[in-house]
């Protein structure tokens, strides 16, 4: 085999090992922080409006498969008046709501 071959050969090698070592990597590493890891998230929206009980939805889905330790937070910047349901979710759910 030439020369030129055996360059070839080996740089895919060497390309297919740092493949795997950063699918490992990646792996453990996200691991990891989903298990030890916090993060917090911060909604704005009008507590009556339907997108932020979506938004509050996709949140506890969210913390529910990723980030077990995230905390959420709601801030209120509609009135406030009217039937709120973000407030009533947040009551359930473990989300701090501020108005």
């Amino acid at each position: 085999m030439s020369v030129f071959w055996q360059c070839v050969l080996a740089i895919f090698a060497a390309v297919g090992f740092y493949t795997l070592l950063h699918i490992i990597y990646e792996r453990l590493v996200g691991r990891v922080l989903r298990m030890h890891g916090t993060a917090e998230l911060t909604l704005y929206g009008d507590g009556a409006d339907a997108a932020s009980e979506q938004l509050i939805r996709v949140a506890l889905r969210m913390r529910r498969q990723y980030l077990p330790g995230m905390t959420i937070t709601f801030v209120e910047i509609g009135n406030g008046k009217e039937p709120n349901v973000a407030r009533h979710l947040s009551a359930r759910q473990d989300i701090m709501y501020l108005e």
